[in-house]
């Protein structure tokens, strides 16, 4: 078996599907400030292998990490299935409780439904909204560096889940 290579540096980004890109770039650019970074067309669809017109939008966080979108010509949204909302959603940065604060202001003037901030453990602090796909955006706070002892109550948290399922982690 060959070495494992370095673990990834960084996430790139993610992508999600869009119906509207016009709603997607507007959402990013005025309501996040989030910039057009890179657009991608394509005709071919590579799971199939026809014909499939499509544009793949790229917004970038000021760390450089991107949210992209794809469009792909005629498609409609996908079914929702029944997990619940709050399991698939992405999490951006901020850098302070004041600034999670006033995000949490500019999202409600800009008549975006937002929950009140979150709690998480004294660690991460949050507020969650949708963007105009129904994806599930989170902007937290970090309150303190993770630790090794987080690492730890972690790996014992998945030790103690796993087990109690008859899983494996090794």
């Amino acid at each position: 078996m060959s070495p494992m290579p370095s673990v990834a540096n960084a996430l790139n980004h993610v992508a999600y599907p869009t119906t509207d890109t016009g709603a997607t770039y507007r959402f990013y650019t005025e309501v996040l400030g989030f910039p057009l970074v890179a657009a991608v067309r394509g005709s071919y669809d590579p799971e199939s292998g026809k014909d499939r017109p499509h544009l793949h939008t790229f917004f970038a966080t000021r760390s450089g990490e991107v949210i992209a979108f794809f469009e792909i010509e005629g498609a409609a949204p996908g079914p929702r299935d029944d997990l619940p909302t709050w399991v698939r959603h992405i999490a951006f940065g901020v850098d302070s409780r004041q600034e999670l604060d006033a995000w949490r202001a500019r999202l409600r003037e800009n008549g975006v439904e937002v929950t009140p901030v979150v709690d998480h453990d004294g660690l991460w602090y949050s507020i969650y909204f949708m963007d105009p796909n129904k994806v599930l955006l989170e902007l937290t706070y970090q309150s303190r560096p993770l630790t090794a002892d987080d690492a730890g109550k972690a790996q014992r948290m998945v030790e103690e889940w796993t087990s109690a399922r008859g899983q494996r982690l090794s």
